[in-house]
């Protein structure tokens, strides 16, 4: 037998919960919405809306207490369908609706302690799970207390009960402003006012919130500030830790800025070293070929250019990436990134030279922490000189030491060496990982590779001569190429993985070592690591002493 519940004002019964076939049920439905008559439904315990408006009739009764009032009539209670109903509301994409769902599934279609109104809605709360907010909490007891004084107020007069006829059965107004029967006292709950005016929080991270009070394990549909500033404002440590553990896992090319933006707008120092270590590993590998580099504040790219942890191939690629960063800066409606030769053409056709102009003496900073003199390949000094961006004065600085040190046997002016060695970067992702690189006519051949079946790998330099297959022929033919029997190099191998989740770096340190061209004495010392896991980014740092 099919139970029916009452629907409107009118002892009219629908059967619960609703079919297809009951077209009566559904009908009388529809009128008594149309009629502004309120309906018992799903997200909503029976007579909950009729509870809050009581509730705060009787706190204006308390200050103000009128004549006595007329027999109350309510919607019965919901009965044993209650739990059929919180199926039925998982459909709903309402933020609500879903809080309703998760709450009444934890407590079992209890009545709730307390009624938070924030953001135009009402959020019904029980005590063991409100009080896990610091917020709610405060609020929870604030209220009681504000209207157990109201009530100690009322005179005895003032305190009468009345007795009235509810749902067939008698009852009587307590002077607690709930409602007692014979077979026990029922609290009405408190209401919880609670403005929001933070742009970031929304009914959906508000919802969100409030279902983790709940349930440890919900999950929202993305981990933003949104959430990270609703649990700050509810004040729920736990969550927040959660947040912010989440955020920094899912660190990416299109959440970086953002996070990083997040992290010090809310004094997150955890997250902003992810967001800072994140863009010195993967700055030029990933975040330079995506529109979302625009996004990146003059002040980060300028701390992570000036890192000595960056983590580049060469040189010329953070030189290519503050001229895309730049070029972002000044065309905002690109919802792509352009090609790298519409990018130069836009140099090329300045008027003038951008470093000279009020506007780009801005950005002199970001070239000013590039290593310049480093950039030694032919077409890309030709494309330095072709963009309308450097004075004639760092162009004839940057070529006069470069012809120096190739006709010097390699001589480079060392003051610092962090600041003024050049740098060369390879991805390890295998067993075996080697690159040719050449400096002011010294080549060299970097070698990173596994130790046996473990999770060592040795890294090496060994200096080529000019008959060495590992030499490109091009080399041989085209580039300057140094006949000196030994070179002094002052070098640094630095390799960065990640272990049990998180970024390591070990180095090697600076060291000094003379490159000779027999085989006894053109290899470098090996460098080992341990428990090295791949991908590995590795980065070679060379520099030339004078002698």
């Amino acid at each position: 037998m099919r139970q029916r519940r009452q629907t409107g004002y009118t002892n009219r019964w629908q059967l619960a919960p609703p079919i297809a076939g009951d077209l009566l049920g559904q009908s009388q439905v529809k009128r008594a919405a149309r009629s502004g008559i309120g309906v018992h439904t799903p997200h909503r315990s029976g007579g909950s809306g009729d509870t809050l408006q009581q509730q705060r009739r009787d706190e204006s009764i308390l200050s103000h207490p009128p004549p006595p009032p007329p027999p109350l009539h309510a919607a019965t209670p919901a009965g044993p369908c209650a739990s059929q109903d919180v199926q039925l509301s998982r459909t709903s994409a309402n933020p609500e609706h879903v809080f309703y769902v998760v709450s009444q599934q934890v407590v079992r279609n209890a009545r709730p302690d307390a009624v938070l109104e924030s953001l135009g809605s009402m959020w019904e709360l029980h005590c063991p799970y409100l009080c896990e907010s610091e917020t709610l909490a405060e609020l929870y007891r604030n209220s009681t207390k504000q209207r157990h004084t109201l009530l100690q107020d009322r005179t005895g007069s003032d305190m009468r009960e009345k007795r009235v006829r509810r749902g067939g059965g008698e009852m009587k107004l307590r002077q607690d402003g709930g409602t007692g029967t014979s077979r026990g006292g029922l609290t009405r709950p408190v209401l919880l006012p609670l403005n929001i005016n933070h742009p970031s929080i929304t009914k959906e991270s508000l919802s969100f919130a409030l279902r983790s009070m709940y349930r440890r394990d919900e999950c929202p549909d993305e981990w933003c500030e949104a959430v990270l500033c609703t649990a700050t404002l509810l004040r729920l440590p736990q969550l927040k830790q959660r947040c912010l553990k989440e955020m920094i896992s899912s660190i990416s090319f299109s959440t970086v800025c953002d996070f990083h933006r997040v992290s010090c707008k809310y004094k997150q120092a955890s997250l902003q070293r992810a967001c800072e270590r994140w863009l010195e590993m993967f700055l030029v590998t990933e975040l330079s070929h995506r529109i979302h580099l625009r996004d990146l504040t003059f002040d980060l790219l300028l701390k992570t250019l000036l890192c000595p942890r960056v983590f580049t191939s060469n040189e010329y690629e953070l030189f290519r990436t503050v001229l895309y960063w730049i070029y972002l800066q000044f065309n905002t409606r690109e919802h792509t990134l352009p090609s790298h030769s519409t990018i130069i053409d836009f140099f090329c056709r300045a008027s003038g030279v951008f470093l000279e102009q009020p506007l780009g003496q801005t950005y002199a900073p970001l070239f000013q922490a590039l290593h310049l003199h480093g950039i030694t390949e032919r077409e890309h000094m030709e494309e330095m000189q072709k963009v309308k961006v450097f004075p004639h004065s760092w162009l004839h600085v940057a070529f006069s030491n470069l012809v120096y040190s190739i006709h010097s046997g390699g001589n480079m002016h060392i003051t610092d060496f962090s600041r003024q060695a050049v740098r060369f970067g390879m991805t390890v992702s295998g067993d075996h990982c080697t690159r040719t690189v050449g400096l002011y006519g010294f080549y060299f051949l970097l070698k990173a590779s596994r130790v046996g079946e473990s999770e060592a790998f040795a890294f090496s330099m060994e200096r080529l001569r000019h008959w060495d297959p590992a030499l490109a022929e091009s080399c041989r033919t085209t580039q300057p190429f140094s006949m000196r029997a030994e070179r002094c190099v002052c070098y640094r191998i630095s390799v960065q993985s990640c272990v049990c989740g998180e970024w390591q770096e070990r180095s090697s340190g600076e060291l000094n070592q003379v490159f000779g061209l027999s085989k006894r004495y053109c290899r470098s010392e090996v460098f080992t690591v341990d428990g090295l896991g791949t991908p590995a980014l590795v980065m070679f740092s060379l520099a030339f002493p004078s002698t």
